[in-house]
C-alpha cells in the first residue's frame, strides 16, 4: 500500500452526461482497473481499496449513471448501455485494454462489458454474481423497490433508514449513513439499475457466447454475504471462473477487509496481466 496515495474525485464527459469516478492517479503503463459497484450506492464502497491496489495497477471506481454524482439516464437503458460505460472510460483513459471489476448489479454491466468486448479484456472479477431464476426476476420486477415519494414530514428518509437496516441489521449507524446518503442520491427512483438486470437474461446470454471459456475470470463470493446463495449459480454459469469463497465477507467486504480484498484483485491482475496496449489518441486524466 502507498501511504501518500490520495483518492482523486473526477469526471468524464460522455454523450448521455457527466460521469464521476475515484482512482488515485499511478504509473501509465500498469493496466487500468475498472470497478463498478453495487446498486443503489456509488465509488464510495471502493475509496478504502484504491490505495491498496495502486501500485499494481490503475484502480477507477465509477459511479454507474443515476448513481453517486454521476449523471441520470434515461428508464430505457439496458445492461448493454450500462456496459458500455465501461469501454468508453477506458477509451477516455487512453486504455485498449483493461481489468474490469463488478459487485452485485455492477457484475452483471461488468460480465456483458467483457462479452460484449472480449478482445478488450484482461481479466474480469465478478464480486457477489446475482444469477436470477426466471421467476425471481418476474417477482423482483414486481414487488421489490418501489419508488418512493418525498413526504413532507420525512418520512421516507426513515424508510430508507428502515431499508437499509432491514437488509444490512449488522451495518452500523455510520456506513448506514453512507448508504441513506447514496439511496438519496439515486433519487425516488434508485432501481432504474436492478430493472435493467431483470430484464436481462444473464444464463442465455452466457449461453451464445461462444467465447466465454476465453476470458480470465474470478468469482468471488462471501459466507455473510446478502447474496451468497447465488455463489454456486455462479459458478455453475461460468464453471471455467476462478472461484474465491471468503468466509465470513459481507457484501462490503472491499471496504470492512481492504487488504484481503486487494490481495485476491492483485493475485488475480498478476496471473493475467500480458501486455497494456495503447488507444487511439483520445483525452487522458490519468
Amino acid at each position: 500500500m502507498r501511504e501518500s496515495a490520495c483518492v482523486v474525485k473526477a469526471y468524464l464527459d460522455m454523450p448521455w452526461g457527466q460521469l464521476h469516478y475515484r482512482t488515485i492517479a499511478g504509473d501509465r503503463g500498469l493496466p487500468l482497473l475498472i470497478m463498478l459497484h453495487q446498486s443503489p450506492l456509488s465509488s464510495r464502497n471502493y475509496e478504502a481499496v484504491l490505495a491498496h491496489l495502486a501500485g499494481h495497477c490503475r484502480p477507477v471506481a465509477l459511479d454507474t449513471p443515476g448513481y453517486g454524482n454521476s449523471s441520470a439516464v434515461p428508464e430505457a437503458w439496458s445492461v448493454a448501455d450500462y456496459a458500455k460505460v465501461v469501454w468508453d472510460t477506458a477509451d477516455a483513459m487512453g486504455a485498449e485494454r483493461a481489468f474490469v471489476f463488478g459487485r452485485a448489479t455492477g457484475a452483471v454491466f461488468a460480465l456483458e462489458a467483457a462479452l460484449s468486448q472480449p478482445q478488450r479484456v484482461q481479466g474480469l472479477v465478478l464480486h457477489g454474481m446475482p444469477v436470477y431464476t426466471d421467476d425471481e426476476r418476474a417477482d423482483r420486477m414486481r414487488n421489490f423497490a418501489p419508488p418512493f415519494a418525498p413526504a413532507a414530514d420525512g418520512a421516507h428518509l426513515t424508510g430508507i433508514w428502515k431499508r437499509i437496516l432491514s437488509e444490512y441489521p449488522w451495518i452500523g449507524p455510520e456506513l448506514a449513513t453512507h448508504f441513506a446518503h447514496d439511496f438519496l442520491s439515486a433519487g425516488s427512483d434508485f432501481a432504474r439499475s436492478y430493472r435493467a438486470i431483470w430484464r436481462y437474461d444473464l444464463p442465455k446470454r452466457v449461453a451464445a457466447f461462444a467465447g466465454g471459456t476465453d476470458l480470465p475470470t474470478m468469482l468471488i463470493g462471501g459466507s455473510a454475504d446478502r447474496i451468497a446463495f447465488m455463489h454456486a449459480r455462479a459458478v455453475a454459469l461460468l464453471p471455467q471462473a476462478q472461484a474465491v469463497w471468503l468466509e465470513g465477507a459481507t457484501d462490503f467486504v472491499a471496504e470492512q477487509q481492504p487488504t484481503l480484498f486487494a490481495e485476491h484483485l492483485t493475485r488475480f491482475m498478476a496471473s493475467h496481466r500480458g501486455s497494456l496496449l495503447t488507444a487511439p489518441a483520445g483525452p487522458r486524466t490519468l
